[in-house]
């Protein structure tokens, strides 16, 4: 991680754009160096709005996603559409252990017997790789997503990748995330019409009953909400200013 960089995020009054997520994109871009920067999605909601705004400021950042294997065939089409519609190419990163690898070495459906663990090996671990050659990570989450994530920083020290976490969506709601999508009339997942309001593997994603929180089909039966590429062991940047102060 580029310290003189980190530096310069700790020193900058970015709090400013805690409801201006394209104002804090672009600012990104004007400030910090761009090659250094990639932005992460799932191909969910958010992601589609933050990938918008990325490319109304900018064609320098690169975008990657995780490929578990396990992705509805729905959500491989979507990635399709959104690259044809902005003209790129995600870069894409997948843990090398195919499914039949797995299920030879960890046992036949992992993903019911130890989540966590499968998480892990498909998700987790090929983000190491995915993080590796940058110092600043943009991703959607949003705080009103899950309990982890009700207590992230617009920007995060995240140790167990060495990056900075830049989260421009943090403190919009589920309502301004579909005006936008709506608003620009922006592709997204076709399950989303059919009760899958939170979509990830094909084995841990189910629809939900409509008023249900938008997780609970995720890993359904499960005390399991977050996939683990999200935790609270990240450090927000307002808190080591108040630390060093």
């Amino acid at each position: 991680m580029n310290s003189t960089a980190t530096q310069y995020v700790k020193n900058s009054n970015v709090d400013q754009y805690s409801k201006n997520p394209e104002g804090f994109l672009k600012w990104i871009v004007e400030k910090l160096p761009n090659d250094k920067v990639v932005m992460g999605t799932g191909f969910g909601p958010p992601g589609i709005v933050l990938l918008d705004m990325l490319f109304k400021v900018t064609n320098n950042i690169s975008v990657f996603y995780i490929d578990t294997s396990f992705l509805f065939e729905q959500t491989y089409d979507l990635k399709k559409k959104l690259e044809e519609k902005y003209g790129f190419k995600f870069l894409r990163y997948s843990t090398e252990l195919t499914p039949e690898a797995q299920g030879k070495q960890y046992g036949e459906k992992l993903w019911e017997n130890d989540p966590d663990a499968c998480c892990n090996l498909r998700k987790v671990l090929p983000m190491n790789k995915a993080l590796v050659d940058y110092d600043f990570w943009i991703t959607g989450i949003r705080k009103k997503q899950t309990a982890i994530r009700s207590s992230a920083g617009l920007v995060e020290l995240e140790p167990r990748f060495s990056v900075i976490k830049m989260n421009p969506l943090l403190n919009w709601t589920h309502d301004e995330v579909w005006n936008y999508i709506k608003e620009h009339d922006l592709p997204y997942n076709e399950l989303h019409d059919r009760n899958y309001p939170s979509i990830g593997c094909k084995q841990c994603t189910s629809p939900v009953c409509s008023g249900d929180d938008e997780r609970s089909g995720r890993w359904n039966g499960t005390n399991k909400i977050e996939c683990g590429l999200h935790k609270s062991t990240t450090i927000s940047i307002n808190e080591t200013k108040t630390k060093a102060n």
